[in-house]
């Protein structure tokens, strides 16, 4: 495991996340807007670069709204199919139940990026130890997904108690973690 501190969001978004190659990339942070500046700049590029991206949100058109103010083309994207904004329900039940099929289904002809996120009240072990699990299943799909994708967590959404555990089972599923912090820095770990 490496360990990169003072990675500015600059560095992340335009140069390092360009580097990838299939990754299963694991998004920690503290700030929604701060966050969406790398989820925005990841999907922006890889929509200039005709991939196809995947965006969950529980709340469509208020992402819709905030993408087109980052400068993202919303109608010409959508469109073409090349942006899917993906609307997940608001209760986490409801999602565990129906994103297994939507990960089955992303194409496997076609380079892709899809940002997930998750801003859900993780409040009990069973809705920690269920999202756990959803995201090794995607880890164990991984090998047949032909992109990168970031699994982004509000870190205050989740329970204080449960946190520490939560999301040191999560670094298990993927292959790089990036924390945010609040004096726009970053901390990079990636598990060769």
């Amino acid at each position: 495991m490496k360990k990169y501190i003072d990675m500015s969001y600059t560095e992340i978004s335009n140069e390092h996340l360009e580097t990838l190659e299939d990754t299963h990339i694991l998004l920690f942070h503290e700030e929604q807007e701060k966050a969406e500046e790398i989820e925005f700049k990841f999907i922006k590029t890889g929509l200039e670069k005709k991939q196809t991206c995947f965006y969950t949100t529980n709340n469509p058109e208020a992402l819709k709204e905030r993408m087109g103010n980052f400068g993202i083309e919303l109608d010409n994207n959508i469109q073409n199919n090349l942006l899917n904004i993906v609307p997940i329900p608001k209760e986490f039940e409801e999602y565990e139940k129906m994103i297994m099929g939507k990960v089955k289904s992303l194409p496997q002809d076609v380079k892709i990026r899809v940002v997930s996120t998750h801003y859900f009240d993780f409040n009990t072990d069973k809705k920690t130890e269920s999202m756990e699990e959803i995201e090794q299943c995607v880890d164990d799909r991984f090998h047949k997904i032909p992109g990168n994708f970031i699994c982004s967590f509000h870190v205050p959404s989740v329970d204080k108690k449960l946190a520490p555990q939560f999301m040191k089972n999560l670094l298990d599923s993927h292959h790089e973690i990036l924390f945010l912090t609040k004096d726009e820095k970053i901390e990079k770990y990636s598990f060769a």
